[in-house]
């Protein structure tokens, strides 16, 4: 089945937001002062010889821009051109060793018959703490706040929290999306914004084989750059992480990803599907108003584990730590 008339409409909004990888296609134009926002991989190094790479290239109310990533740290930052040197070589043996460009390789070579749960899902270190993910897939439902103000209230540093972020619930909940940027502007939440895709397809009773990114006409490099484009004209910093939708890729999905230098991320506690977290365990919840079961046992979960958190046996740890140095 080919794409409806609406999601052909759908896709000539979005094909005049962002391009495709630089690979692929030319440059295209984007709203909010971003223009010619393009994938690329260009190691370069930083202070003290830090490798970092340039991931995408693109210009800022008339400045040519780059957003790069720590290959130590996975932290990401958006740099005038004009600071980077890109004539000092990095060699290949030095920049595919690193941290970022390993966990990149590994986490997109796929399994052989998998389309589930794909990337990495818990952490590749023993460790006390949980990484908390957030779904924001799109929904006509109001969010759930106690999920967050839950969060905020844990007695743990920082907060830590992946918010795994679609184009269209940004769109569609203004007001939501803006009080959870003002609790991380205020240190309540310390957020890294995942990648979720611009519009997280899905159509209802289709297999998953055939739907979300692996739907008929969707243009994963598109929905992925949208996304971040969206981010970045809202003053938000694009982590280097990708959610699938519905956890569902291929082979192919995960090839585009490793093209656009984006880590896809799963869960080995989902726990709307009854999967409760342990040390290590990346936590899945969807606090779109959606799947109120999943946030009703993290809510527990918290309580459960109250005295562990007091006592620092138990925290939340950034995404980004989830990965081994």
């Amino acid at each position: 089945m080919g794409p409806s008339r609406s999601s052909l409409k759908f896709w000539a909004v979005i094909a005049a937001l962002v391009t495709a990888s630089v690979l692929r296609c030319a440059p295209l134009e984007a709203n909010g002062g971003i223009l010619n926002y393009r994938a690329v991989f260009k190691p370069c190094y930083g202070a003290k010889d830090a490798v970092k790479i340039a991931l995408r290239e693109f210009e800022r109310n008339g400045s040519s821009r780059v957003l790069i990533v720590d290959t130590a740290s996975f932290q990401t930052e958006e740099v005038d051109a004009s600071t980077i040197d890109f004539n000092r070589e990095v060699e290949k043996k030095v920049w595919r060793k690193t941290p970022f460009a390993s966990a990149l390789y590994r986490y997109t070579a796929g399994r052989d018959g998998l389309i589930h749960n794909d990337g990495i899902i818990r952490a590749e270190a023993a460790t006390p703490g949980v990484f908390l993910t957030v779904d924001m897939c799109p929904s006509k439902r109001s969010f759930n706040r106690d999920l967050f103000a839950s969060t905020i209230a844990l007695p743990v540093k920082d907060r830590p929290i992946a918010i795994a972020v679609s184009g269209l619930w940004i769109e569609r909940h203004r007001d939501e999306f803006n009080w959870i940027v003002e609790e991380a502007r205020s240190n309540r939440l310390s957020v890294t914004w995942v990648n979720h895709s611009y519009s997280h397809p899905y159509r209802k009773g289709v297999p998953d084989e055939k739907n979300f990114l692996l739907s008929e006409g969707v243009d994963l490099d598109k929905e992925a750059l949208g996304l971040e484009v969206l981010l970045l004209e809202n003053g938000l910093l694009p982590s280097p992480f990708f959610r699938f939708p519905g956890l569902v890729s291929d082979r192919r999905a995960l090839e585009r990803l490793r093209a656009l230098s984006l880590i896809p991320v799963g869960a080995d506690a989902w726990l709307a599907k009854g999967r409760m977290p342990g040390p290590g365990s990346i936590i899945l919840v969807h606090g779109n108003g959606n799947e109120n079961r999943g946030i009703e046992k993290l809510i527990n979960f918290y309580e459960e584990k109250k005295e562990d958190f007091k006592e620092g046996r138990l925290t939340l740890k950034p995404l980004k730590d989830a990965f081994a140095r």
